[in-house]
């Protein structure tokens, strides 16, 4: 059976909820828009195995009912609409949804929402308060996961280019910090990249040991009313994050709290500014002729070469009006994303992916992220490029000589770094256009 047979999409043709403030929707448009997204991943279990739903703690309905529902676990067992409710707080709305049989995709008004059966990835952009979802994705993890604390936490985005426009909690990196630190206290933050240039923040928190977790059975006997309400009350006010491992479960090969025991796990971003305006045309509703919604951003796939990149891959995506594009792509149990905000001014695209199994694109691989990088680039045609590979310690010393940059185009590396976490390798690189 194909990629495209097992999967399927929900397309909602109605109108494009307000975006906030900044939006590049119909509705509150004001010629600006913040591209540069928020990313928040968090796992509550080292793999989709480890996560177990042990109470249906909300009533599902005819939406949560598909040919995946008998295959779902863990997370993707939680109704559409609880996950509805979390978005709510973090001020963007779902347009459209894809699923197959390892993870649920959520297209929103403001960029992307992925569920696998042990952890989520958030990402969104414009003026959303993402941050603010963190307690409500650690009330749903134990309700459904019978779990307390998060098993391990990413955070990251690259430095705002309205940073005035945010919300006051995230206004500035030391603000977000100083909250995600209230949840995580054993949390790390890091700047990447040189600070008068574009640069890269970074949250890193756990792995952590799971049986320093409360099991499944545990926690099951707490889901029960107003005891569960109190126990999350007690949580909140002491942090919810598990205790660290002990010094041999850390071992960056054996422990459990391990790169071994999370398996394979790579994630690429590619993140671009100074889009060609010719290509960006594109983008917009009266360049490429094509209606807002799913209808127009497959039109923009096809004449763009997006749908080139992961030619076996299924896809949702969809073309805001007056301009703007948002894409969604599942392929085996990897996800790729897309986001571009074309106005001259403040031109901005993202790509982001973790498929594996790839033929011609192996993430394993320096050559295989050059050739992404090459790819993607040749899409926006853009004159600043940063990019990121975040790879899982289960495999020898990433080859940090290699060169990631886009070869075609005459770009020159002006800041590359590796670093060496507990159980990550990232490589980070960024790169301007010469000509």
């Amino acid at each position: 059976m194909s990629v495209t047979d097992n999967t399927i999409a929900e397309t909602k043709q109605s109108t494009t909820p307000t975006c906030s403030n900044n939006g590049t929707h119909s509705e509150g448009y004001t010629g600006a828009f913040e591209g540069p997204e928020k990313l928040l991943e968090m796992w509550f279990a080292p793999n989709a195995q480890a996560a177990k739903l042990v109470n249906q703690a909300g009533k599902l309905s005819d939406e949560d009912f598909d040919q995946w529902s008998e295959v779902r676990d863990g997370l993707r067992c939680v109704p559409r609409a609880v996950w509805r409710d979390m978005l709510d707080l973090v001020h963007c709305q779902v347009l459209n949804t894809l699923c197959n049989e390892h993870l649920d995709s959520y297209l929103l008004s403001e960029s992307s929402f992925f569920v696998y059966p042990h952890k989520l990835v958030l990402k969104t952009c414009g003026t959303t308060t993402l941050l603010y979802a963190i307690p409500r994705i650690l009330e749903i993890a134990r309700a459904y996961l019978g779990v307390v604390g998060a098993y391990q936490v990413f955070y990251s985005r690259k430095n705002f280019m309205f940073p005035d426009q945010q919300e006051e909690l995230h206004s500035s990196w030391e603000r977000e910090v100083r909250y995600l630190d209230e949840f995580f206290p054993e949390g790390s933050a890091y700047l990447i990249g040189k600070t008068n240039r574009d640069h890269w923040h970074l949250y890193l928190s756990g792995p952590y040991d799971t049986s320093a977790m409360q099991t499944a059975a545990e926690n099951a006997a707490m889901l029960d009313g107003a005891l569960l309400g109190q126990t999350i009350a007690s949580d909140l006010d002491h942090g919810y994050t598990a205790r660290a491992a002990h010094d041999e479960d850390t071992d960056p090969v054996h422990g459990l709290g391990s790169a071994a025991a999370i398996g394979a796990d790579t994630t690429v971003e590619i993140l671009m500014t100074g889009l060609d305006p010719d290509r960006m045309r594109l983008m917009y509703i009266d360049g490429i002729g094509a209606e807002e919604g799913s209808r127009g951003g497959k039109a923009v796939e096809r004449a763009s070469g997006i749908a080139d990149i992961y030619p076996e891959s299924s896809t949702d995506s969809f073309l805001f009006s007056p301009c703007g594009f948002s894409l969604n792509g599942l392929q085996g149990d990897g996800y790729y994303t897309i986001h571009v905000t074309p106005e001259a001014h403040c031109s901005y695209a993202s790509f982001e992916t973790n498929v594996s199994n790839d033929r011609a694109i192996d993430l394993l691989n320096p050559a295989g992220v050059k050739n992404l990088v090459e790819q993607v680039t040749r899409v926006f045609g853009p004159r600043f490029v940063t990019v990121t590979v975040f790879k899982a310690r289960n495999d020898s010393l990433p080859n940090h000589t290699t060169n990631t940059s886009p070869a075609r185009g005459g770009y020159k590396a002006v800041d590359r770094v590796l670093y060496e976490f507990d159980h990550y390798w990232l490589r980070y690189g960024y790169y301007v256009r010469s000509d």
